[in-house]
């Protein structure tokens, strides 16, 4: 079944988003190398005549990806560490006075175009299953596992047996780590989002051909519904002059009968009563996801998954029985509730898995059961929870407007005020501007921390979006709310509302820490 359009390119925006945030566990561990002394730096150097293997094979690790650019173009079977070659090599990078800044700016655009050389060291020296890796980096199955047949295998590096031997060697291991990890997870993104583009340009073309039927239906229906009022008017003038004429027929048959004709009386004007004063609209707000009845309902509607899988409904009962319910809440309150879709993964499990088990529980909330995406948000928790492979749906703590005034083109969609936004301006609309300094109030007094999310339409520039929270969070901090307390993100297009009403996803939204 082809994927809704709004659900294929919401994919693709959520794989561009989650490309963009795999940087960040790697350039921390980065920043750790960098900050180690030279005191430390000279513990590593005097290990380098006879270091423990531990050692040795960290730093075999890190010149391999250092120096992966020696490896480009060649097979799988062309990478290994030559002890008698490339140690006295290794040696001579630990002494470069060049090698932190080396880490600190390593290009993984080198690792893309030398593949083999982030499958050898996740799997000879990290311990990540080779046919898996390899087969992620698009490096053919056979040669590596022939390879791995031929070489002795060593256990898995591990921070803990590392940092016995040298701690200054245990944070060069996590930079391994991380960057062997951000590099396997961005080619399993890269490959998703391919597949996703392909299907939101195949719904998108769809889409197209489909409202263009419904423009013309709706200009024919018009031109019919024209024709029927004017129809419909004539039809009242005809009858409204025939009443008038009966009734003067009437009157002076009355008059001819007393004997007498005089011109009739001019009626006097009725008197119009002036129109009462539209009542201002007062403004209330409320925030929502905090019911504690909604949180004990999604406590026990936990995703769980097979281990190393991340598909959904592929004959597990537990998951046939979760999907529903959580949908079920989400349309019991009506647009008024979004989630958060956290994922989860086992220790030894391939890395991302965690997020991709959110996006597969997304996908069937948009796609089957008709979710709205910009009721849904997603977060890769790895397995820092401890609570296995499983999706856990949280209830956000959102600030929203209970009842306000709404601008006069969205006040037949059914959507509740809110701050909108005119097509690409960053400028409130005005009915939204009393609304911001009850925000305001109600954050100063309650000393909320939150995180400000700015969205647009489809058709706007994608970097208005952050512009536009960063416009709130200046506009509340002049009503006296703590900068510190407030985060901007731009989520750009990712989270429609609507499809066909583009008005109400020109929006910021406030979400409660």
């Amino acid at each position: 079944m082809r994927a809704p359009p709004s659900a294929a390119a919401g994919l693709c925006r959520i794989l561009l988003q989650a490309l963009a945030s795999l940087a960040e566990a790697r350039l921390r561990a980065a920043e750790e190398v960098g900050g180690l002394s030279k005191k430390q730096l000279a513990e590593i150097r005097q290990l380098l005549r006879s270091p423990p293997d531990p050692v040795k094979r960290t730093l075999a690790a890190a010149w391999l990806l250092l120096h992966c650019h020696r490896f480009k173009g060649k097979p799988a079977s062309a990478v290994h560490f030559d002890e008698t070659a490339d140690w006295p090599r290794c040696q001579r990078m630990l002494v470069d006075e060049g090698f932190i800044a080396s880490v600190l700016n390593y290009d993984t655009k080198q690792l893309d175009e030398a593949p083999s050389v982030a499958a050898h060291v996740a799997a000879a020296y990290l311990g990540l299953p080779t046919g898996a890796t390899a087969l992620a980096q698009g490096v053919p199955t056979k040669p590596t596992l022939r390879r791995s047949a031929t070489v002795p295998v060593k256990a898995p590096l591990e921070l803990a047996a590392v940092a016995r031997a040298s701690a200054p060697c245990e944070t060069l291991l996590r930079w391994v780590q991380e960057l062997v990890s951000e590099h396997v997870a961005r080619v399993k993104l890269q490959e998703a989002l391919r597949v996703a583009e392909a299907a939101a340009a195949a719904a998108e073309a769809a889409e197209a051909a489909a409202e263009a039927d419904v423009a013309e239906a709706e200009a024919n229906l018009t031109r019919l519904r024209d024709a029927l009022a004017a129809e419909e008017a004539a039809l009242a003038t005809l009858m409204a002059e025939k009443a008038t004429a009966e009734k003067a027929v009437r009157d002076l048959r009355k008059l001819e009968s007393l004997g007498t004709v005089s011109p009739p009386k001019a009626a006097p004007k009725a008197s119009v009563a002036p129109r009462p004063a539209k009542k201002a609209v007062e403004i209330e707000l409320e925030v929502s996801g905090t019911l504690a009845v909604v949180e004990q309902k999604l406590a026990q509607c936990g995703v769980p998954f097979p281990e190393t899988s991340s598909e959904v409904l592929a004959g597990d009962p537990k998951q046939a029985l979760m999907l529903p319910q959580i949908a079920q809440v989400l349309k019991e309150h009506r647009g008024k509730l979004k989630l958060l879709l956290e994922g989860h993964q086992m220790s030894g499990e391939e890395p991302g898995l965690d997020l991709d088990r959110s996006l597969a529980v997304y996908q069937w909330l948009v796609e089957v059961a008709g979710s709205a995406p910009g009721l849904l948000r997603l977060k890769g928790c790895g397995t820092s929870a401890g609570l296995g492979a499983v999706v856990v749906p949280l209830p956000i703590r959102e600030m929203v407007v209970r009842s306000g005034p709404l601008p006069a083109e969205m006040e037949m969609m059914s959507y509740p005020s809110g701050l909108y936004f005119a097509e690409g301006s960053l400028e409130l609309l005005q009915e939204a501007k009393p609304l911001l300094a009850v925000f305001g109030k109600n954050l100063v007094e309650d000393e909320y921390s939150v995180r400000i999310e700015g969205h647009v339409d489809k058709q706007e520039n994608a970097d208005i979006a952050g512009q536009r929270a960063a416009k709130v969070r200046d506009l509340l901090a002049e009503l006296g709310v703590p900068r510190s307390k407030m985060k901007p993100q731009s989520c750009k297009a990712f989270h429609p509302l609507s499809r066909t009403q583009l008005a109400v996803n020109r929006r910021v939204e406030i979400h409660l820490l």
